[in-house]
Order: C-alpha cells, then sequence, then structure tokens
C-alpha cells in the first residue's frame, strides 16, 4: 500500500495541495473549519508529514545524538527523560547510544555522524573528564557538542562549537547551609559524592568554606562517600560510631542521603528529632525514600541543554555555557539542632 501524499489529501478535499500544507501547519490564514476537515481526514487515512523530505529542503536532519554512561542511574535517566522530552516537544528525534569507555564513546559519536546528527549530547563518564573521546571527533566535524554535569578540563570559553550546561555546586552549598544555620545547627557532617567528579569536589569545597564562615564544624573535613545508596549507607554507619555525632547531614545526592537515611534509622535514631538530613537532586528518592528529604533543585539539564541548542540552532543566540542556579526545597528532614 504507498504511502498518502499531501496531493492525495488535497484531490479528495477539494482543495489545493497549499492549503491542505498550511492547514495540517495551523496556520492563521486557514479557517478552524478547514482545519479540522483536514485533520480529521490525514488522521482517516493515516497520513503523517514526510520530514524526511522537508529536511532535505532546510537541510536539517532532525536529528540529534545523545550519549550516556548508564541509563539506570538517576542521573542517566533524569538527563534522558528531559531531554527526550524537549526533543519530542522541537520536533527533533534523538538517537541514544550507551558508552561505559572511551573507545565507545567515540564509536557512538562516529555512528551518530553517520546518520547525519546536527549535534551531539554527552553526560560524561566521571573517570572522562580529563579527556573526552567523543568531544575529538565532533570537533574533527566541525559538529556542535553540548556536555551535562561535566565537561573536560581541557575546554574553555571560546572552544567553539562546543558548550556545557552545570548545576551551581557553590549556590546548592549555600542554600542549605543557610538553612541549617538559622536552624542553631553548628556540628554538621558531610557525605559527598565522587571524588574525581569535578562538580562535587566545588560542592565539598563550597560546604567546607560556608561552614567556617557561619561557625560550624564538619566532622573529619567531609567524607566522599560515592554516587550510590549503599555507600551513603556505609559512611553514616561510621559516623554514628564516634563517640560525639552530628545533629545534621549534609549530603552531595538525594541517592546518599536515602542511604544515611537507613543508617540513622537503623540505629534507632529519629530524622530530623535526632539528626537533620539534607540531599541534592530533588530526585524521586528524596520524596518516596525512607524520608522526605530536604533537598536542593535544579531545572532539568537534558531539557535545558537542548533549549540552548535549538535557540542557537534557530539563530536567537550562541550556544553558551549554561550553570542552573539552586533551589532550596525544604521538607521533614530538617528540624531544630
Amino acid at each position: 500500500m504507498s504511502r498518502v501524499r499531501l496531493r492525495d489529501l488535497a484531490e479528495t478535499l477539494g482543495l489545493s495541495v497549499m492549503a491542505v500544507s498550511k492547514a495540517l501547519r495551523d496556520e492563521p490564514d486557514i479557517s478552524p473549519a478547514t482545519k479540522e476537515k483536514v485533520r480529521l481526514e490525514a488522521e482517516k487515512r493515516g497520513y503523517y508529514p514526510n520530514e524526511s523530505a522537508r529536511n532535505l529542503r532546510v537541510k536539517r536532519s532532525g536529528l540529534v545524538g545523545l550519549i550516556l554512561p548508564d541509563l539506570a542511574t538517576e542521573e542517566g535517566s533524569n538527563v534522558a527523560g528531559g531531554f527526550c522530552a524537549a526533543a519530542q516537544k522541537g520536533g527533533v528525534a534523538v538517537l541514544l547510544g550507551l558508552a561505559r569507555s572511551a573507545k565507545e564513546e567515540a564509536e557512538q559519536a562516529r555512528t551518530m555522524m553517520g546518520r547525519s546528527v546536527e549535534a551531539i549530547f554527552v553526560l560524561p563518564r566521571i573517570s572522562t573528564e580529563h579527556r573526552s573521546a567523543a568531544l575529538e571527533t565532533a570537533k574533527k566535524a566541525g559538529l556542535p557538542i553540548l556536555f551535562f554535569h561535566r565537561y573536560p578540563a581541557d575546554v574553555g570559553p571560546g572552544s567553539g562549537r562546543v558548550s556545557w550546561v552545570v548545576r551551581n555546586m557553590k549556590q546548592a552549598a549555600q542554600r542549605v547551609l543557610d538553612h541549617l544555620s538559622d536552624l542553631g545547627h553548628r556540628k554538621v557532617a558531610y557525605l559527598g559524592g565522587h571524588s574525581a567528579a569535578r562538580s562535587h569536589a566545588e560542592h565539598l569545597q563550597a560546604v567546607q568554606e560556608g561552614a567556617e564562615a557561619r561557625g560550624m564544624v564538619i566532622f573529619g573535613g567531609g567524607q566522599m562517600a560515592g554516587v550510590k545508596p549503599e555507600d551513603g549507607e556505609k559512611e553514616m554507619m561510621k559516623i554514628l560510631e564516634e563517640k560525639e555525632r552530628p545533629t545534621a547531614v549534609i549530603c552531595g545526592s538525594d541517592s546518599v542521603a536515602a542511604g544515611a537515611s537507613r543508617a540513622i534509622l537503623s540505629a534507632g535514631l529519629a530524622i530530623p528529632g535526632t539528626i537533620s538530613l539534607t540531599g541534592l537532586g530533588d530526585e524521586e528518592l528524596s520524596r518516596y525514600g525512607p524520608v522526605n528529604l530536604t533537598t536542593v533543585r535544579f531545572p532539568n539539564l537534558g531539557q535545558a541543554g537542548f533549549e540552548l541548542w535549538k535557540k542557537a540552532r534557530e539563530g536567537e543566540g550562541e550556544m553558551e555555557p549554561l550553570v542552573l542556579s539552586a533551589e532550596l526545597l525544604i521538607r521533614n528532614s530538617t528540624g531544630n539542632a
């Protein structure tokens, strides 16, 4: 069975091809009644626009690539979910690839370029912040590339068609510290993320400096726990074994905070009655984990990154690096010291 064309719809409805095309695009010079008639006929006959032909006319593929290290993590699923939703709304298809090594990252980038993607978006593996195989591949082809959460250390402003979307981790730390300070907390523990991640290191430094400025003490100077709930649980158990306990614990992610809360509750201690607890990210674990977690929320990186590229694509601005602001969400896991 041959594909239904605009011309077929036009002949059936007794309209011009141009009128049918405008009706489907919801142009203002076509009456609502005509638009509805065209829509119903198109739906009845299974018509859908030939995007390939349209993209050839405007010299665009209507396709972008998204490379992730993993879809199973909160980080990966959040970026992918926001990105794909924004792309669908923008009429752009997404070619998704997983890369767990530098070799796979380069292979995915080359495969995507072979499919004529207009841009490549990457959530880098933590261990590749100093070098990106996807970046090198895209730069050789002059293709726009944008990073989420972190970016190669040798990339800076003026690096051409390269950009990134990151979270303002210093601001996130300040929001939490102000809140805990107002509640009277002075003895605080810190359970951060991955020691090799620049953004996690920035958060730790901001917490250390901010705590000192507020007359607060960070137990042990702060620990980089990891990125999984079990990491937070393990490190929290160590803290609870000490003779002196903090009145609050600041975590570098909601996942780590979920693990920490499990350790605290398993020890028979109350949250926030004995220990207040904060996370970062406003992930599902902050809302549906062991406690209703006070945390820091950012706009979705995937959505922000796609929109940044799309505006540059439409000539509405440059693809400049974007730092997303933090918002504190106060829930039931924090209380007076």
